[in-house]
C-alpha cells in the first residue's frame, strides 16, 4: 500500500523538481554538449575547439574523453546531493539555499542550450555562434 504524497507546506521548494533541474544541466553539459562537440570536431577539425581542456581531451582516446565526462557527472551528482542533504539541515536557509541552487540550475540548462546552439552551428555553418557575436 502506497501512502498518499504530502502537499509541501506554503513557500517550500519542491526538492524534486530540484533534481530535475540537476538531471536537465547535466544531460545538456554532458553527453549533449559530447556528442555535439565530437561531431564538430569531425566536420571542422578539433583543433578549431575554442575550450582549452576540451581541445586536450578531444586529442586523447576516446576511452579517456568518456571517462573525464562520466567522472564530472559523478562530481557533479555528489556536490548537489551534499548541498541538499546541507540545505535539510538547515532549518533558517534551507529553503533559500535551493532556491539559489534552482536560480543556478537555470543559468546552466541556458548555458546547456547556447553550447548546444554553438555546436549546431558549426556543424551546419562551419562557423561558431560567438565568432559572428563578438
Amino acid at each position: 500500500m502506497t501512502l498518499p504524497r504530502r502537499l509541501p507546506r506554503p513557500g517550500a521548494v519542491d526538492r524534486e523538481s530540484y533534481w530535475g533541474w540537476v538531471a536537465a544541466a547535466l544531460f545538456l553539459l554532458l553527453p549533449v554538449d559530447l556528442l555535439t562537440t565530437l561531431l564538430c570536431a569531425a566536420v571542422v577539425g578539433a583543433d578549431a575547439e575554442a575550450n582549452p581542456w576540451m581541445a586536450w581531451l578531444l586529442a586523447q582516446p576516446l576511452s579517456v574523453l568518456i571517462g573525464v565526462h562520466v567522472a564530472v557527472g559523478m562530481t557533479a551528482v555528489a556536490g548537489f546531493a551534499a548541498y541538499e542533504v546541507l540545505s535539510r539541515r538547515s532549518e533558517r536557509f534551507g529553503d533559500v539555499m535551493l532556491r539559489a541552487a534552482r536560480v543556478y540550475l537555470v543559468l546552466l540548462v541556458a548555458a546547456g542550450f547556447v553550447v548546444f546552439w554553438n555546436n549546431l552551428a558549426v556543424l551546419l555553418f562551419r562557423r561558431s555562434l560567438f565568432a559572428v557575436v563578438f
